[in-house]
């Protein structure tokens, strides 16, 4: 055994009886680390992971930084992420969660010092990078400061340091659930049998075995009978844990959240899983389909938005619901508490950022411009943005941490009072796509990353020219509940408005889950709607949409002409949005602009044609083409075989969906309908062209 492995060993063994976890941070050059890494996993058994590209050796699991999030729920004792391939920073979290007590994160980086300058393939993910990366730097300037018992082992001193495995005593690992594991369990039979059922929160920081109570509950009430029980999650891998307890029993019913709010409740007891990764409107909506209800939610970390659940979920609980239930899950299950590797992993990522305690004085707001240098120099000025930033979107992960320090075209504005941050504007800038590419775009052949606004109005917009926009996207703003109804949020906006105007972006623009609470708020600022997504989010069960505030002439124009052709597709469109509330439909019918009528309501304007080009040639969809289908529509000849008339008629006209057509045996399916459309569709237009030469 070399000496490496063998102090790895002493290591582990060390750690094995404190139940904590440590990382070994392999600095230097590639070779080198990966010669050290090589002598440290030898013999180390079959619960090893290998994040990376070059894998040393035969037997060793190997996957890449953004497959790690795959491992969660499972147990490893000791993981290998290479970061000279990259460092995905959300599968380093997800990865790190898997480590249990006595588990070891070796950790192969470049020279500390260098790491901001070196290339990684990770970003790649951004749509725009350029050293030197502010994220990796802080990263390096942590690390240089880790204590035992992690330890950084570089070129100059490569020796991991022995140590006395058995001289610090032994935690021993708990016999079965934690004590609040069993009051956890406690409370959800209580409930679930309450004649007066109170909405039931359990809270825990990552790693506390809040998903193995609720099985553990579910396992026991199921023995018990009697309870009907129905299960959902943001996604079905976040219940592994659950099911695991809960055992494979047929009278648990799992839908995701939106299925859950379409069906009826015939159930007794309703249990949300990572409810901090669904929106507060979906869970006050599954609360109102089902009060007997339980919701798990994670306080921190990359499962969700745990802190902003507590400051926005809970306030409407106390509102609607008072009485309403919540034990917290302190202690921890894979690992002993105050474990090193858990306090590193979420230093490096803000895992446990929050917005200030004390946020300020009534003393006044001051609005700044803050670069990203500064931001990562500063930590405490930057856990607070971070904290502000989880409190207020539902899916903000670590990802987006490297995003605000290293994308060149992240623009934040941030509001103090007192010193303390209050309020943060995070803007990304999007668009001005040359010409080749944005045709590319708005026929759906090309989906180039990070340019949200420019692809979705070119390709749902049906027009190339908004892509060959600049947009000003803002993609987060949150302001401290403490500062709510204070006109931050609009001072925040205005000044990033006033900034931008120039040669930045034509359009300020913003994209969110519509409710009828946000919407009113962005009308006040000025912004007008462009488009509204057809699909629910299968999490949010929510709608995107898609506002606007023209900063140029050039903005004016794009955002008068997307807002009047979204106007003209709304009658055909709105069976899509049924299941929108009365006064949310209201709201977003108010924002539409009256069309300009037109004399020959036949005709085919511009922007018809320009749809009708991207559905026959490109991956327009049929629902948004219906329009200008419909005014093409009469021009089908006589000469057509039946079968072709018979779907334009029923297909384009009637509006039959593609199941309806499919049960009249006219299609075979969706994507043998759109071929023949798409086809029939060039034909006419083909038709058309040759009648206005043959009139010229």
């Amino acid at each position: 055994m070399s000496n490496q492995a063998h102090g790895l060993s002493t290591r582990r063994r060390w750690l094995r009886a404190q139940r904590h976890r440590a990382a070994l941070v392999v600095s230097g050059p590639r070779d080198w680390a990966l010669e050290q890494a090589g002598q440290l996993v030898v013999g180390a058994g079959d619960a090893v992971l290998w994040v990376g590209e070059q894998c040393p050796g035969a037997g060793v699991t190997q996957c890449r930084g953004d497959q790690a999030h795959q491992w969660l729920g499972r147990e490893l004792d000791l993981v290998v992420w290479d970061s000279h391939s990259g460092t995905h920073p959300a599968g380093l979290a997800a990865i790190s969660g898997a480590l249990v007590g006595g588990g070891v994160l070796v950790w192969l980086v470049p020279p500390l010092e260098d790491w901001a300058w070196h290339e990684d393939g990770d970003y790649e993910r951004l749509r725009r990078h350029r050293p030197p990366y502010f994220f990796l730097e802080r990263f390096g300037r942590l690390l240089e400061g880790i204590a035992f018992p992690h330890e950084l082992i570089t070129p100059e001193a490569p020796l991991l340091k022995d140590i006395d495995p058995v001289s610090s005593g032994h935690i021993p690992l708990p016999e079965g659930p934690t004590k609040d594991q069993e009051r956890a369990v406690a409370g959800v039979e209580a409930m679930a049998r309450a004649p007066h059922p109170r909405p039931l929160v359990l809270r825990a920081d990552r790693g506390r075995g809040k998903s193995s109570a609720l099985g553990m509950a579910v396992s026991r009430l199921l023995k018990a009978g009697g309870v009907r029980i129905a299960v959902t999650a943001p996604r079905p891998a976040a219940l592994e844990s659950f099911w695991r307890f809960a055992g494979n029993h047929e009278p648990v019913l799992y839908l995701p959240p939106d299925e859950m709010l379409r069906r009826p409740c015939d159930w007794d007891l309703l249990l949300v899983d990572e409810a901090a990764a669904l929106p507060v409107p979906v869970l006050l909506q599954l609360l109102e389909q089902c009060p007997r209800a339980v919701f798990a939610t994670t306080v921190h970390g990359y499962e969700g938005s745990g802190r902003g659940f507590d400051l926005r979920f809970r306030q409407l609980l106390d509102e609607r619901h008072p009485g309403w239930q919540l034990l917290r899950l302190t202690e921890p299950v894979r690992w002993a508490p105050d474990d090193p590797l858990e306090a590193l992993v979420s230093q490096l990522l803000c895992l446990d950022a929050d917005p200030a305690d004390e946020p300020g004085s009534d003393s006044g707001v001051v609005i700044e411009q803050i670069d990203r240098s500064t931001l990562a120099r500063e930590e405490s000025l930057l856990r607070q943005v971070m904290g502000l930033l989880v409190s207020a979107h539902y899916q903000t992960s670590p990802d987006d941490l490297r995003q605000l320090l290293d994308d060149p075209d992240s623009l934040l504005w941030v509001a103090r009072s007192a010193g303390q941050v209050v309020g943060v504007n995070w803007v990304l800038l999007e668009g001005g796509l040359d010409a080749e590419l944005a045709e590319a775009v708005w026929l759906g052949r090309r989906r180039p990353r990070g340019h949200l606004m420019a692809q979705s109005l070119a390709f749902h917009g049906g027009d190339p020219e908004a892509a060959r926009c600049r947009y000003a996207r803002i993609t987060r703003i949150a302001v401290h509940p403490r500062w709510r109804c204070r006109g931050v949020a609009s001072r925040l906006i205005a000044t990033a408005r006033s900034a931008l105007t120039g040669d930045l972006a034509d359009v300020l623009g913003v994209s969110f889950g519509v409710t009828s609470d946000l919407l009113p708020f962005w009308r006040r600022q000025g912004f007008g709607l462009l488009r509204l997504g057809l699909r629910r989010d299968p999490a949010s069960g929510t709608h995107a949409a898609m506002l606007g505030l023209a900063l140029t002439e050039r903005g004016a124009a794009l955002c008068r002409e997307q807002s009047e052709r979204f106007a003209l597709h709304w009658d055909m469109l709105e069976p899509e949005f049924e299941a929108l509330p009365c006064a949310l439909l209201g709201q977003l019918r108010q924002m539409l602009p009256i069309p300009a009528e037109e004399s020959e309501n036949e005709r085919l304007t511009e922007a018809d044609w320009r749809e009708l080009q991207a559905f026959a040639r490109g991956h327009r969809g049929l629902e948004l083409s219906r329009l200008p289908l419909l005014r093409l529509a009469e021009r089908a000849p006589e000469t057509w075989p039946v079968a072709d008339r018979e779907l334009w008629g029923l297909a384009v006209i009637a509006g039959l969906s593609f199941t309806e057509l499919r049960a009249k045996g006219l299609v075979q399916g969706r994507r043998d309908a759109l071929q023949r459309l798409r086809r029939l569709t060039a034909l006419l237009m083909e038709r058309v062209n040759s009648r206005r030469r043959g009139g010229m």
